[in-house]
C-alpha cells in the first residue's frame, strides 16, 4: 500500500487500523481537544507556549539486536555509547515543568527497551498523577511480564504500542534477534487479558509492524493473526535514519524530497537520559542539545532562538543547512507511482 500525499506531506509514512473505533472519544472531552490540538497545531505550524510532546530517553538498553533497528546499527559500527538509565529526579523535573506549562503527551523511549528501566512504573504513575493526557511507550513485549503488565495498567498508560513485525514465528526470530515467538505473544495476550481483566479503558494496545522487503507480504496475515485480540495495527514504512543500515531495505524507491518541512519543531522535543534536551528524538547520539534542564527551562529551550531558527530554515525549504537533518533519512520519501 503506497501512502497517501498526506501521509507523505506529514511524513506519518504509515497506515493504521483500528478495531476500537471509538476509544478516543471514550476517553472523554479533554482527550479529543488534545487530539484536535495536536491535528491543528500540526497543519498550521502554531508555536503553543511549551511542546506538546515530551520524548524521554529513559534507557539505552535493549536485550534485542534486530538487524534493521539504528541501536544494532551503532552496536555495529563499535559507536554504540554505553547503556545509560535516566535517573527518575531528571524525569520528574522535567515532567513536572511541563505539567505546569501545557505539556499534553509523552512518549517513555528513544533508542533502547523502556521495560528494563527499574522506575518505569512510578514514572508512568508520576505522569498521570500530573494530568498528562496520553502516556505512550514502545515496546518489543519482551519484558512484559504479567506485574510489569499490571503496574502499567494500573499506573495510567494511555497507550501500549509493541514492535511485532511478522507473523511466522521463523522470520519473526530472525526480525527480532534474541526474542521467542511464543513467549512475546503470550505477553501480548496475557497484558489484553489483564486489561479485561481489571475493566481498563487503557491502555490502547496496538502492534508496529515495520514495512521493509524483508516482510511486507506478510502485511494480511498480519491483520488476521491479531485483529481479533488488538486495538489497532500500525503499518510503518522502514526509514534508515542517517544511512547507518548497510542494507537497502526499503519496499519502494525513495528520494530525499529538497521541499520536506518536518513538523517535529511544532510539536516536541527529547530530554537525554541526563538531562540534555534534545532538538530531535530521532539523534541518536544526542548530536544537537539546546542546554539542560538544570540551567534551561524547555520552555526558554523550546521559544529560544536556536530552535526558532531551526524552524525558519524548515518552512524556507532550506532543511539542508541543518546539519542533522541533512544526514537524516526522514525526508526520503516514496517515490510517486
Amino acid at each position: 500500500m503506497t501512502a497517501s500525499k498526506r501521509e507523505r506531506d506529514v511524513n506519518t509514512l504509515c497506515s493504521f487500523l483500528n478495531f476500537n473505533t471509538t476509544w478516543e472519544a471514550d476517553m472523554g472531552d479533554d482527550f479529543l481537544r488534545y487530539r484536535r490540538a495536536w491535528q491543528e497545531n500540526t497543519r498550521h505550524k502554531t508555536l503553543t507556549r511549551f511542546p506538546m510532546h515530551l520524548d524521554f530517553d529513559l534507557t539505552n538498553a535493549c536485550t534485542l539486536a534486530c538487524p534493521f533497528c539504528p541501536r544494532t546499527q551503532l552496536v555495529r559500527q563499535g559507536r554504540y555509547p554505553g547503556t545509560y538509565r535516566m535517573p527518575f529526579e531528571v524525569y520528574e523535573k522535567a515532567l513536572r515543568e511541563g505539567a505546569e506549562k501545557g505539556l499534553l503527551a509523552i512518549n517513555l523511549n528513544a533508542g533502547g527497551e523502556p521495560l528494563l528501566h527499574p522506575d518505569l512504573p512510578r514514572m508512568v504513575k508520576l505522569a498521570a498523577d500530573l494530568g498528562i493526557l496520553d502516556i505512550m511507550l514502545h515496546t518489543s513485549a519482551v519484558h512484559l511480564d504479567e506485574a510489569m503488565a499490571r503496574s502499567l495498567i494500573e499506573g495510567g498508560l494511555t497507550k501500549l504500542i509493541i514492535s511485532f513485525d511478522s507473523p511466522i514465528p521463523e522470520h519473526y526470530e530472525q526480525l527480532r534477534k534474541n526474542a521467542r515467538f511464543d513467549a512475546v505473544v503470550a505477553n501480548i495476550n496475557r497484558a489484553i487479558d489483564l486489561k479485561k481483566e481489571l475493566r481498563s479503558l487503557t491502555p490502547f494496545i496496538r502492534i508496529n509492524m515495520v514495512q521493509m522487503k524483508e516482510n511486507h507480504h506478510e502485511r494480511q496475515q498480519m491483520i488476521d493473526f491479531w485483529r481479533e485480540r488488538i486495538d489497532g495495527l500500525g503499518f510503518l514504512e522502514y526509514i534508515n535514519y542517517y544511512q547507518w543500515d548497510d542494507r537497502d531495505r526499503y519496499v519502494h524507491p525513495v528520494r530525499y524530497q529538497e521541499d520536506f518541512v518536518c513538523e517535529k519543531p511544532w510539536q516536541r522535543l527529547g530530554i537525554a537520559h541526563d538531562g540534555r534536551i534534545k532538538f530531535c528524538h530521532l539523534d541518536d547520539l544526542d548530536e544537537v542539545t539546546l542546554g539542560t534542564i538544570i540551567d534551561t527551562p524547555i520552555e526558554e529551550a523550546w521559544q529560544g532562538a536556536q530552535m526558532q531558527a531551526y524552524r525558519e530554515l524548515q518552512q524556507q525549504g532550506r532543511i539542508r543547512e541543518i546539519d542533522l537533518c541533512s544526514r537524516c533519512s526522514t525526508p526520503m520519501m516514496p517515490e510517486e507511482p
